[in-house]
């Protein structure tokens, strides 16, 4: 599995309780650019350039090492894609890495719980799709800490762990979440929690616009976001009609919409 392959080390990040899983034989690495792996690739598809991703500045003089570290990670950027019609599959070659789930997590815990949970919490889990509500995700995975686990397990998503320490402590990978997105559209497909990804509020609970990274592609019909408390990391999953794509970055809201839109937009041309 993916986290046996890695010795890691683990670091708070300034602003709030995302934690960074770092492959320590990688540490120093630059990244300058994505490479892509393709499975089950037509000979018609498009051939994707290679585009550079600018490593984000951060001037904090109290940011640790191994925070820095992970700034010049390969698990820096993220990018995972899926056809559904013919399951051509598209990724970064560290779409499988372990990374921090940010609030892409909810969509597992909201996942347990609307088979596990009361009506209540039911309604709660949707809304902290909706809004994002940290309030909720903390409450829900209180009362449901096995949730994330049971979900990785039941869905085969290898790269992704909970923690003890609270649910902005796991990890997961945009392959895991395209994955998981794609198993609810196949075989659970009129799911509450599909239905809450495509009636996402324009501002998250905490204020922050929800209209970035992958929700700005042509023929999304919804998608769930996250971001770091200190808005330095930020990820996003989205599904259409014919694909579900996830994608996650060190560097700003719009830098992840930038990186979405050279490198996933040429594979839906025509759509």
């Amino acid at each position: 599995m993916i986290l046996a392959m890695f010795q890691t080390q683990v670091s708070t990040l300034r602003g709030g309780p995302w934690h960074l899983l770092i492959p320590v034989g990688c540490i120093g690495v630059v990244v300058a650019n994505l490479s892509w792996s393709v499975e089950s690739q037509p000979a018609s598809a498009p051939v994707l350039p290679v585009v550079s991703v600018p490593t984000p500045t951060v001037v904090d003089d109290r940011i640790d090492v191994a925070y820095d570290s992970f700034i010049n990670n390969p698990t820096g950027s993220q990018l995972s894609f899926t056809r559904l019609s013919d399951g051509h599959h598209v990724g970064s070659a560290t779409e499988r890495y372990p990374r921090p789930a940010l609030s892409l997590i909810k969509l597992y815990i909201a996942d347990y719980v609307l088979v596990h949970g009361t009506e209540a919490e039911k309604e709660q889990a949707l809304e902290m799709i909706r809004g994002s509500s940290d309030g909720y995700a903390e409450e829900l995975f209180a009362a449901y800490p096995d949730s994330i686990e049971a979900v990785a397990r039941d869905y085969g998503l290898w790269s992704t762990r909970s923690s003890e320490e609270g649910w902005g402590y796991s990890v997961t990978s945009m392959y895991d979440v395209v994955k998981f997105v794609r198993a609810k559209l196949e075989h659970d497909p009129k799911s509450p929690l599909l239905q809450a990804m495509k009636e996402a509020h324009d501002t998250a609970e905490d204020g922050y616009a929800q209209n970035f990274g992958t929700a700005v592609l042509p023929g999304v019909v919804g998608t769930k976001w996250g971001w770091s408390n200190d808005y330095v990391v930020h990820s996003s999953v989205s599904f259409g009609d014919d694909y579900v794509v996830a994608a996650a970055v060190l560097g700003s809201a719009e830098d992840l919409t930038s990186l979405v839109e050279r490198r996933v937009r040429p594979l839906l041309a025509g759509q």
